[in-house]
């Protein structure tokens, strides 16, 4: 035997090869033959048939990895947005504070700078509104509003 022939694969033959191969056999021979042959074919179909399955739990697969990447990514964009929507409406509010303070309109820059600006920031960037933080945006609202309507000394 040569070594490209040992390198190179050996074709295994199919159940139907064999058959066809056997079809000039005499009646009586090919009835054996056939009995011999059922095994195998029943192992060849066993296993193209556990070949798909692997297929199939590989595409299975790959479309849950695809979902949950697409979901991950969808995550990641809505939480950077709420960062920017945060950032924005936090400097905005500020930036307005500090224009509205500047024209002499202290209650409404007291509103746009105080507890409402951290509760809205974290409202946007952290997704979440705690009982105590809007209590605490309620009493600071009311007390700038008082101040605003009682008389200067």
């Amino acid at each position: 035997m040569t070594r490209e022939a040992a390198d190179t694969p050996q074709h295994e033959r199919t159940g139907l090869e064999i058959a066809m191969q056997w079809a000039d056999l005499p009646a009586e021979h090919l009835q054996v033959a056939l009995k011999a042959l059922e095994p195998q074919l029943k192992r060849e179909h066993e296993l193209r048939m556990a070949q798909q399955a692997a297929l199939q739990q590989l595409e299975l697969e790959s479309l849950r990895l695809q979902t949950r990447e697409k979901a991950a990514s969808r995550s990641h964009v809505l939480l950077i947005t709420g960062l920017i929507a945060g950032f924005l409406l936090s400097a905005g509010m500020l930036a307005g504070a500090v224009v509205v303070g500047i024209e002499g309109h202290v209650a409404l820059a007291s509103m746009l700078s105080g507890p409402s600006v951290l509760a809205l920031a974290s409202l946007f960037v952290l997704r979440r509104s705690d009982a105590t933080q809007t209590r605490a945006v309620a009493r600071a609202q009311a007390a700038a509003s008082q101040a605003a309507q009682a008389p200067p000394p």
